[in-house]
């Protein structure tokens, strides 16, 4: 699965094959958004990011976006890069996948139980749940979780801390399935954080040109 990237969001990674990494203003004048390609993945993310062995790395503000990325030789004998979806990283304190705390009707029905179970928060990794009636001496639960009426998929949550009711679990999914979850995560940053994003709305003459050049 691939992200459906607007022509103003491919503007962001129009200097992708730029001898150096290109530099985006960001709103805040003390800041630089950059974008780089890396094949150094940080180990806390390899596992969510698969097999990938080359990454682009866009960093706005204290977040980072690692977007799989893979390049392959078109009928035209041009190469072709292909953007896969991004883990986003909170780089406050010690990185970690970037947690999602205004839900709405995101809730898991807990096989065991059978009950619904209200998410409090989400990321790739893990969730919170306000479930008192959950016991925590139990490793390992499976359940459904559901993100949208038309989004869900199984998971295995295994509860790491339980305190007045609220659990914190981290999750463990299949591959096509942590897709995705990183797809809606990625939807939810890009709604939250709009503002982020608006110095790609109206990309230069020379952004589109270098849009076609990625997109012959």
């Amino acid at each position: 699965m691939n992200t459906n990237l607007t022509k103003e969001e491919l503007a962001c990674f129009s200097e992708l094959f730029a001898k150096k990494p290109s530099a985006v203003k960001a709103s805040d004048d003390t800041h630089s958004d950059t974008i780089a390609v890396t094949t150094e993945i940080p180990s806390t993310l390899a596992r969510l990011l698969g097999k990938t062995q080359l990454t682009l790395l866009a960093e706005i503000s204290h977040y980072r976006l690692w977007f799989p990325l893979s390049i392959a030789m078109d009928e035209l004998g041009q190469f072709a890069p292909t953007l896969g979806i991004p883990e986003v990283v909170d780089t406050r304190g010690a990185d970690r996948s970037w947690r999602m705390k205004e839900l709405d009707n995101v809730r898991i029905i807990d096989f065991d139980t059978n009950h619904a179970i209200e998410v409090l928060s989400l990321s790739s990794t893990g969730l919170t749940l306000y479930a008192p009636n959950i016991s925590d001496d139990v490793e390992s639960r499976r359940a459904k979780l559901i993100l949208t009426k038309d989004i869900s998929f199984d998971i295995e949550y295994q509860i790491v801390r339980s305190e007045n009711g609220v659990i914190a679990a981290t999750i463990v999914v299949s591959d096509e399935s942590r897709e995705t979850l990183r797809q809606f995560l990625f939807s939810m940053h890009k709604s939250k954080y709009s503002y982020l994003y608006e110095h790609q709305a109206n990309p230069s003459k020379d952004e589109e040109d270098n849009i076609l050049k990625l997109n012959p």
